[in-house]
């Protein structure tokens, strides 16, 4: 009260609205609630002052923070898949050494994500952040196997000059020398890598203990996926006779920065005429 009249009215009341629900969950509780007050805000006459009451609590606080650090770690998510997807073309210059490495990490991501599903894992925090840095950790293995197969083709040390001319064959023993040469040293990475984690199981800490699981899954998968599919990808559809040359390269990197460019101008365009959203 202000001079004999009333200025604002403050109201708590406690809910039965259920906190244990993931963010996600929890924002529809949000818009029931919000719904549910504004219909109460219209049914009041024109010139009441109570029209312009809003409703406001720490939980829905928190779940705007989750949700948008949600939303934000998928969008890094893309962001590295295509950043990832541009240094790998460069670096292969071969788009038939590209589709088994893109292949690769999308199977690998996707896998790891049923894995944190079939966990009974929701997507908080925690596993946000981890998405983001999946596709950087799991392009490492397939991306040596590929410059195996690469350096097997190489002309000063080739294994292909005593041995059939036919592509098939070529792909095959192109494969098994990248295997036979990097296999031993991806395997031990990877092992050193799980190994590092362990520790990170028995952190009192929950986002310590969930991110090493995550982290040594992540590798588990990875390793088995690059010895696998893979190897059945480059045996099946690489290159036979191609070598990595400057031109090759200089022409690969013309391409992404092309296909950067336009996707830029795609977004950029987008998000001028996309309408504003706040949640």
């Amino acid at each position: 009260m202000q001079g004999g009249r009333v200025h604002w009215i403050s109201m708590a009341f406690e809910s039965t609205t259920y906190k244990g629900k993931s963010s996600f969950q929890t924002h529809s509780d949000f818009l029931q609630w919000e719904s549910f007050l504004q219909k109460q805000l219209a049914s009041l006459p024109a010139s009441s002052a109570l029209r312009r009451g809003f409703q406001t609590c720490q939980h829905w606080k928190q779940i705007f923070m989750e949700i948008i650090g949600v939303e934000s770690a998928l969008y890094s998510l893309l962001l590295s898949l295509a950043i990832c997807i541009a240094a790998v073309a460069v670096f292969t210059a071969h788009p038939l050494l590209l589709l088994p490495i893109l292949l690769s990490i999308l199977g690998m991501v996707c896998l790891v994500v049923a894995v944190m599903y079939w966990l009974g894992w929701e997507m908080g925090a925690v596993e946000a952040i981890s998405l983001s840095i999946l596709v950087g950790s799991s392009v490492d293995y397939c991306l040596h196997l590929a410059e195996g197969y690469l350096l097997a083709g190489d002309p000063e040390t080739s294994v292909l000059a005593n041995h059939s001319s036919e592509s098939s064959i070529k792909r095959q023993l192109r494969t098994l020398e990248a295997a036979n040469h990097v296999g031993v040293a991806i395997v031990s990475s990877a092992v050193t890598t799980v190994i590092s984690t362990i520790p990170l199981f028995f952190c009192v800490i929950v986002p310590f203990a969930k991110f090493g699981q995550i982290v040594a899954i992540n590798t588990a998968i990875s390793i088995a996926f690059t010895l696998t599919v893979t190897t059945a990808l480059l045996a099946t559809m690489g290159p036979a006779d191609f070598t990595r040359t400057p031109r090759a390269v200089l022409k690969a990197a013309l391409v992404v920065l092309i296909m950067g460019v336009c996707g830029g101008l795609l977004w950029w365009t987008g998000s001028q005429f996309a309408p504003d959203t706040l949640i």
